[in-house]
């Protein structure tokens, strides 16, 4: 994608956001080819075919480009993970759909190089670690709103909605992790019947919550 030329001046805002856009998208791709540490902003500058100063001015390093990148995600993530809903909240379906859902989603597509990515660079690159720890922090968050929700409308007080709600998004993450690091096929059979099996015994100990 080429950003077309322009009259001198301070770009519009559709023109603002259509830049970022490019460059954000242009870095991602620089980093799955290349790794975090071996990717460069000149490089990164080139494939966007823009000025270095361009992107220097809107990006100061790779570490502000990955933070944006995955803000870009998490908000794809809290979108594909949504736990709204209508009618009373019911707990045991809605951690499964979610649950269902945030892996399908990170088992594919960008989502599954950026963990790859992190998974990779995180020791050794903090702002990398850093961007994980904030996607995990709204995932938490997500879901210990929705804990809360269901305990209102069950009856059932909840003392610490985000202790669940992190114990729930860790074993998710654990899950995860092993699967894309063992590098093997994971059916939706064999996925589905985990998150059945999860979400029941995390739930067996509701009273305890």
């Amino acid at each position: 994608m080429v950003v077309a030329t322009r009259q001198r001046g301070r770009p519009r805002l559709e023109e603002a956001a259509e830049i970022d856009n490019l460059l954000v998208d242009t870095a991602l791709r620089e980093f799955i080819a290349k790794g975090f540490d071996k990717a460069s902003m000149r490089s990164i500058a080139a494939a966007a075919n823009v000025h270095r100063s361009t992107l220097l001015g809107r990006f100061p390093s790779k570490e502000s480009l990955f933070r944006a990148i995955m803000t870009q995600q998490i908000e794809r993530m809290a979108a594909a993970t949504s736990l709204e809903s209508q009618g009373k909240p019911d707990l045991r379906r809605g951690l499964v759909a979610y649950a269902n859902r945030a892996l399908v989603y990170s088992l594919e597509g960008d989502y599954l190089h950026i963990n790859r990515l992190i998974y990779a660079s995180a020791s050794r690159f903090p702002a990398v670690a850093a961007a994980a720890k904030r996607s995990t922090a709204v995932g938490v968050a997500q879901i210990s709103e929705f804990i809360s929700r269901c305990a209102e409308a069950d009856g059932i007080p909840c003392k610490a909605p985000e202790k669940v709600a992190e114990c729930f998004t860790l074993l998710l993450r654990g899950w995860y992790a092993y699967a894309i690091l063992s590098e093997q096929p994971v059916t939706p059979k064999e996925r589905e019947a985990w998150v059945d099996q999860m979400v029941a015994i995390l739930i067996d100990g509701r009273s305890g919550w």
